[in-house]
């Protein structure tokens, strides 16, 4: 992060509400822990808090009715004064609003993507078959990128029947091109 002019926060081990006193210009919280409260409350007047997920809630298996509170509240900030903003973002509802917006976006991207003017962080690439152990380290967190699902990559267990090397436990495997009839999904 620190390469992309980002201070990084371990969320879990510091207090980030108080890491800067006199408030941050722009939290990006894809947690959402107490409802996005101590998101809002790290905003500097002006500043703008964009939630862009509820892993929190559905860690806990929270139901839907509390999830849309906690959306709801987002808006409801809005109102208040202090000059600070929220936002929430769903690349979903936004696909499903505007769908040609989200096929040039992704048209761009995949350019970008293939002239190498973009460096995804890629944490591992893993099979069908490792979907279950690929959410075991989702909930875990602490991963450095994205897990990438690719639909005809054999498992862990035939890669290293194949070759030992080729993909020890826990170590990322190396990136491998994509064509655009095998371009990944994300865990996004």
């Amino acid at each position: 992060m620190r390469e992309l002019g980002a201070t990084p926060i371990d969320y879990q081990r510091e207090d980030f509400t108080r890491v800067l006193p006199e408030g941050f210009d722009v939290v990006i919280d894809g947690v959402g822990e107490d409802g996005y409260r101590r998101s809002f409350a790290a905003l500097k007047r002006g500043g703008l808090l964009c939630a862009i997920g509820y892993s929190a809630g559905v860690k806990a298996n929270q139901g839907m009715l509390r999830t849309l509170a906690y959306i709801a509240r987002l808006y409801l900030w809005r109102l208040v004064p202090g000059g600070k903003r929220a936002r929430f973002y769903s690349i979903n509802a936004m696909r499903a609003r505007h769908p040609e917006w989200c096929r040039e976006d992704l048209e761009r991207l995949f350019a970008l993507l293939a002239a190498q003017a973009i460096h995804p962080r890629v944490a591992e690439r893993i099979s069908f078959d490792e979907v279950a152990e690929a959410h075991r380290r989702l909930e875990a967190g602490g991963l450095d990128g994205k897990l990438v699902l690719i639909p005809d990559l054999p498992s862990r267990k035939e890669r290293m029947a194949a070759s030992p090397t080729a993909a020890a436990p826990g170590l990322p495997v190396s990136p491998r091109p994509t064509t655009a009839a095998s371009r990944p999904a994300t865990n996004e």
